[in-house]
């Protein structure tokens, strides 16, 4: 099976080139200070634009409309060949002189709703700023840890698009990257765009009594830290950086607190069309549950549009990601492909429990104002994939979907203003 999942994906590049939130298109590189810049152009009805008449002052408020059709392959899914609704975002930015804002909401169907990023912020220069609300905390590859539309491991275990309730200092020239942040709680429950760790009575709504119920774990006081240097060669481009993050790990039943710690690796290739992004990822936490409660598993959650999922509380994970970009100048409204692969392995440390993987192929077309995302992911132990089937994905894949490879096609299709 595992040499046909790598065949089918390798033909289709070279031929060519769970409910879970989508990508923020828009917001695809990270970004040292906000500053004031002459518009690039008119975007498109429903956008608001306006700048003061000496530059001192900006209003900019997009966002986008999207729809989703999904084909799920096993027993349980209610997704198969069906469209759905999939959000309506709104981005509001506004500069004064050196201050700035930055919110993104998002509105989901099922009345639940997130906020992948919101803060005020003061550039200190062209190059440094500070952001104070909910900012991205910084680890990894910036924002996403992969290029398709369907998240992949890292983002699962909370290292991509995660944001914080704190402060962050950012440092960005030609050469360097560097973040610093502090968190002293984490995004409220209700808002979260990705998972986090969470107390079962937080998020019991959307969690598994049974196996969920004892979880009542919460970090504090998380600091970050990234540091990423760019090389430049002829027609080479190369990031590679560094990313440690550390907490206390608060459970509220033994008012105690345990530990939490993460380390990484990353790399962005460019050369012309070809992008080449890699991680490694080595995460531990170390709870102080009572007695009874296993702290092989720690439980992750968000705003409920995904239940509630336990996460090994100790892993290794490693993704490596491709993409090519086509562009199409003669084909009317439709600019640029983005071909790409996405591969993410988990390799747990508890014995017997199984490796989780997850492998994309797709394209993503750029005809702006309307983008698209063709998906084709398999998944192994993945709690996305498979349903209640597979509900133990993330730790020791005992269920009767363990070990099973399940696939899926996605079509997100969105209008972006």
């Amino acid at each position: 099976m595992n040499k046909y999942i790598m065949g089918v994906g390798l033909l289709l590049s070279a031929g060519l080139c769970a409910a879970e939130p989508g990508p923020d298109v828009t917001n695809t590189q990270s970004v040292a200070a906000p500053i004031a810049t002459k518009p690039a152009g008119k975007k498109p009805f429903p956008h608001i634009s306006w700048r003061s008449a000496d530059g001192d002052a900006s209003f900019d408020l997009g966002g986008a409309l999207r729809t989703n059709w999904r084909d799920e392959h096993w027993d349980t899914s209610e997704n198969n060949t069906r469209w759905l609704f999939d959000t309506m975002r709104f981005d509001l930015k506004a500069t004064y002189k050196k201050a700035f804002v930055d919110i993104n909401y998002w509105f989901y169907d099922l009345n639940k709703r997130s906020i992948d990023r919101g803060y005020v912020g003061y550039n200190f220069t062209s190059q440094s700023n500070v952001q104070v609300g909910l900012p991205f905390k910084p680890f990894g590859l910036e924002p996403y840890p992969q290029f398709g539309w369907s998240y992949h491991i890292p983002f699962f275990m909370g290292y991509g698009v995660s944001d914080g309730l704190g402060a962050k200092y950012s440092y960005k020239d030609k050469d360097w990257d560097v973040q610093l942040g502090y968190f002293p709680r984490m995004a409220p429950n209700g808002t979260r765009y990705s998972g986090e760790i969470s107390r079962y009575a937080d998020v019991k709504d959307n969690a598994v009594a049974f196996t969920q119920a004892g979880q009542d774990n919460e970090k504090r006081n998380q600091v970050n830290a990234r540091v990423a240097r760019t090389f430049t060669s002829g027609d080479w481009k190369t990031e590679v950086g560094a990313s440690l993050a550390a907490s206390q790990l608060y459970n509220e039943t033994t008012d105690d607190n345990g530990s939490y710690w993460a380390g990484g690796l990353h790399t962005v290739i460019n050369n012309g069309a070809w992008t080449a992004t890699a991680e490694a990822i080595r995460y531990e936490y170390d709870p102080k549950n009572p007695n009874g409660v296993s702290k092989d598993s720690v439980l992750m959650g968000g705003n409920g549009l995904t239940p509630a999922y336990l996460i090994a509380s100790k892993a290794t994970m490693a993704a490596l990601n491709i993409g090519y970009d086509i562009y199409t100048p003669n084909l009317g409204q439709l600019k640029k492909i983005k071909l790409y692969n996405d591969y993410s392995r988990m390799m747990k440390d508890k014995s017997g429990w199984d490796d989780s993987q997850m492998y994309t192929v797709g394209a993503q077309l750029f005809a702006l104002p309307v983008m698209a995302w063709v998906d084709l992911t398999w998944a192994r132990n993945a709690n996305p994939y498979g349903g209640a089937e597979n509900g133990t994905g993330w730790t020791s894949t005992s269920s009767v979907g363990s070990n099973k490879w399940y696939y899926r096609t996605n079509v997100n299709i969105g209008y972006y203003f």
